[in-house]
């Protein structure tokens, strides 16, 4: 067959490169990709270095990143995770600062058929609050989660690898265990609700809680 001649970019030059037929084409393309490095996910990085700030955080190779929701440009949060617990890693102008919130009483092997979610963390926007943003914890078999406020609205959440987060007009109470619901989806099709904690928190005095 007829060799084609094609031209190649490499560093910004123009190369010359016959191609004998369409199947070396082929070829070439797949040597090209497999030449690129895979793509570093950000928060993968921005996981090691909130394990590096948390020297209490338990087997530090096994944590993972979780959902992460951004205040604005440089502030936001990170739930990092692994295979027993989960932790909010508060995120500065890209890098893992610090991590909060691990409660013996909110870890993965709690959760249930009967309640397979569970309440991690929130934080309030101005105090006292008038938006959160709530931060929790599912099984693997949950594929879709809600928030129900008190006014019976739903606010659907982001979910990510066991974690999710949602937005909500209503801050999570301290004081009382039924402030928000919480709605899953699981993979079976099946629908599981339940009051977003399984307990009344003592007072935090603060703004996460």
């Amino acid at each position: 067959m007829a060799a084609a001649i094609g031209a190649l970019a490499v560093n910004g030059a123009v190369a010359s490169a016959s191609i004998a037929d369409s199947g070396s084409a082929v070829n070439l393309a797949a040597a090209a990709s497999a030449a690129r490095p895979a793509a570093q996910d950000p928060d993968t990085e921005i996981t090691k270095e909130c394990v590096q700030a948390s020297p209490d955080l338990p087997d530090p190779p096994s944590w993972r990143p979780g959902v992460r929701f951004d205040l604005d440009a440089q502030n936001g949060f990170l739930v990092i995770r692994n295979d027993q617990y989960a932790r909010v890693c508060v995120v500065k102008d890209g890098k893992g600062t610090f991590t909060y919130s691990v409660n013996e009483r909110h870890v993965y092997g709690n959760l249930t058929a009967e309640r397979p979610f569970d309440y991690l963390s929130s934080y309030n926007f101005d105090y006292p609050a008038t938006e959160s943003v709530h931060f929790g914890i599912v099984t693997n078999d949950v594929t879709a989660v809600s928030l129900v406020g008190p006014d019976k609205s739903v606010t659907p959440a982001v979910v990510r690898d066991g974690t999710f987060y949602a937005k909500s007009n209503f801050p999570e109470s301290p004081y009382v265990s039924t402030t928000n619901y919480v709605r899953t989806t699981l993979k079976d099709g099946r629908v599981i609700e339940g009051p977003f904690r399984s307990y009344a928190a003592p007072p935090t005095g603060g703004e996460i809680s």
